[in-house]
């Protein structure tokens, strides 16, 4: 009889996010197969992100009873295709885009800025709330100290923004550990600009930080 295949190797996060007075709990699962796969739940709703080892999306998919949400986004070269119900209504549809990377789950996909030659990349991205697609730069900012699980250590700061004229009208940051790229605080506008900022923190780790050394070679 064959052996059983390995279990994947899996790295587990634990994060808060703040938005006003709504405290919600969430979980984030990296595990690495074939390709990378990326569990995050949220209350009820669960995403499925799959990426190749360069940090780009390859698909990526939303389950939420509560807002009669299932739907499956894949790319194809320089297609997005959506497929599935989203808030109750059918979708169907294909949106072009350039050759620009597609990075939807940036709290791992930012994770190559821990190569110090990294300093800016524009790639494409896709709003939860409505599915509109954006194409979005991130600039290294700087490296300061943030304290998260009651330990500080030095953290690598990148603002994500709109490209071109749009730059100016909106932007967020990410917050990743230096030592291993793991995403620790995010910091954001919720909607326009009298909505309250959103706040993610990492609040327990049990990892294993390093999968593979091939996410540790993209250079």
């Amino acid at each position: 009889m064959a052996p059983a295949p390995a279990a994947p190797k899996a790295e587990r996060h634990q994060y808060l996010k703040k938005t006003g007075s709504k405290i919600i709990p969430f979980n984030w699962q990296l595990e690495q197969g074939y390709d990378l796969k990326l569990i995050t739940d949220l209350g009820r709703e669960r995403d499925i992100t799959r990426m190749a080892a360069d940090f780009s999306t390859l698909s990526w998919t939303i389950d939420d009873p509560t807002l009669e949400t299932k739907i499956d986004v894949s790319r194809n070269n320089n297609e997005l295709i959506f497929n599935g119900i989203f808030k109750g209504k059918e979708i169907k549809k294909i949106i072009m885009i350039d050759s620009a990377p597609w990075y939807q789950a940036l709290s791992f996909s930012l994770r190559q800025f821990t190569d110090p030659n990294r300093k800016h990349i524009e790639f494409w991205s896709i709003r939860p709330d409505n599915l509109a697609v954006h194409h979005l730069q991130v600039n290294r900012e700087a490296e300061e100290l943030q304290t998260i699980e009651g330990i500080t250590s030095t953290a690598i700061k990148l603002k994500i923004q709109l490209t071109g004229l749009k730059s100016a009208f909106w932007s967020c940051y990410y917050w990743l550990r230096k030592s291993d790229g793991v995403f620790i605080r995010y910091e954001g506008p919720s909607g326009p600009p009298s909505w309250p900022l959103t706040r993610v923190e990492l609040i327990n780790s049990s990892a294993q930080a390093k999968l593979d050394g091939r996410l540790q070679q993209v250079q």
